[in-house]
């Protein structure tokens, strides 16, 4: 009876250390099969993050460029003529004419300047985001019913042009949905400076909208600006929470970090 079982205790060992070694194989290869997948899901998103940033970079390129054409080709032809209807104002008899022609003029070229700084704030550039806000803050008509309230614990702070930029347009975008559909009264905008992060709290006292059910429909083209801020923002490793609700205005908190 010994002299049967020994081959099988000789065996058994033998095919345990197999069935180990086995299972040690398979659990390496899946282990190196998920590190391969991570490592290509990481190299797609950072391909991802490349082209939405390059994409991005396009269209500030292009911006800056038609801002400069605007002020520099338009505004001078613009300047022409007005010199040119004044010189013939001065000569006509009808002055009241001419008068009514170079204050449409004035408009025409004052539209062509506010354009061209939306398009590309010089002040945003020279003088950083604090007071390109303040100039936006200024620049915002008394017809419009909004008046915006602007709070930052450090105005003369600079940081980072993208990120300068980036919080400039989403005060942009935010700002042109209250003037759009809020019917709001009131914007404040809150810019708090620390030692690593910059924070931008935007909201106004209109009659907000269903967000939750918005952002669930992408195709209706409501929620593409928002979509499209938080797009940009994780390019920057940053944070946005927004919420809106029917009767009870909008909120925006930006947080991105700085160095």
């Amino acid at each position: 009876m010994i002299e049967i079982l020994k081959p099988v205790i000789i065996i058994t060992p033998v095919l345990l250390v197999l069935a180990i070694g086995i299972i040690l194989f398979v659990f390496k290869y899946q282990r190196r099969m998920l590190q391969h997948q991570e490592h290509l899901r990481q190299l797609q998103e950072a391909k991802q993050r490349q082209l939405l940033d390059a994409t991005i970079q396009a269209q500030e390129d292009e911006r800056r460029r038609v801002a400069r054409d605007l002020h520099d080709e338009v505004g001078a032809m613009l300047a022409l003529v007005k010199l040119n209807v004044h010189q013939l104002t001065a000569q006509a008899e009808n002055k009241e004419a001419g008068q009514q022609v170079k204050k449409m003029l004035d408009e025409v070229m004052g539209s062509v300047r506010q354009i061209s700084h939306n398009l590309m704030p010089v002040v945003l550039e020279k003088m950083g985001l604090p007071q390109a806000l303040e100039a936006m803050r200024r620049s915002i008509p008394a017809a419009s019913g909004v008046e915006m309230k602007l709070y930052c614990n450090q105005p003369e702070k600079r940081v980072e042009p993208k990120t300068e930029l980036f919080l400039y347009r989403a005060v942009q975008e935010l700002l042109n949905n209250t003037f759009k559909h809020a019917q709001a009264s009131e914007v404040l905008v809150n810019l708090q400076f620390s030692d690593k992060a910059l924070q931008l709290i935007y909201q106004d006292n209109g009659n907000g909208f269903d967000y939750e059910n918005l952002s669930k429909q992408p195709d209706t083209g409501g929620g593409l600006g928002l979509m499209n801020l938080q797009a940009r923002l994780e390019l920057l490793n940053g944070r946005f929470d927004f919420f809106s609700a029917r009767n009870s205005g909008t909120k925006a908190t930006i947080s991105v970090p700085i160095s």
